[in-house]
């Protein structure tokens, strides 16, 4: 018969396993902060993506090659719109999408409750006040706008979404 340390931490798993694939670099910098807060200790292991930039398309493609998750999230503009086949292959592989409108910087400006512009353009502007063009890309940025109590009293139905990727709504 074996003995075992009483002691030694037994290894924990992450029951269930979920991707965010995103449009661009912005994207990525405010998941890995909401990674950050929200993905430990829950259960779920979560990776986040990016496509580099480009359309819908290119989020929608980059997912499909990366298979293997429990749950797959897309999170990309509605400035450029998804054409119909691979909004197809999308709803055919499960994914669960999360669309900005009309970008990411307008999504950012409704959870802060500031009136959105119409335009990309313009929403960029308006955030570009609160964080700048540089900071947008660091996600240790995002934790002096965006603070965790904050996240959690959001009435934003799309960020509510994208909080369930890290098993929030699940762990709370």
């Amino acid at each position: 018969m074996s003995r075992s340390n009483p002691n030694k931490k037994k290894l924990r798993y992450a029951r269930k396993t979920a991707q965010i694939v995103v449009e661009g670099n912005t994207e990525e910098a405010f998941c890995r902060h909401l990674k950050n807060l929200f993905a430990r200790d829950c259960g779920v292991s979560v990776e986040v993506h990016s496509a580099r930039g480009g359309a819908p398309k290119e989020v929608v493609a980059s997912a499909l090659r990366r298979k293997g998750f429990d749950k797959t999230f897309l999170m990309y503009d509605t400035d450029v719109e998804l054409e119909k086949g691979w909004s197809s292959k999308s709803k055919a592989a499960g994914h669960v999408v999360i669309a900005s409108s009309p970008c990411v910087e307008g999504f950012f400006l409704e959870i802060l409750e500031k009136p959105v512009p119409a335009t990309s353009m313009e929403c960029k502007r308006a955030f570009s006040s609160i964080l700048g063009d540089t900071e947008k890309c660091d996600y240790h940025a995002y934790e002096k706008v965006f603070p965790k109590e904050l996240l959690l009293v959001s009435r934003n139905p799309a960020l509510k979404l994208l909080l369930t990727a890290f098993g929030k709504l699940v762990c709370q």
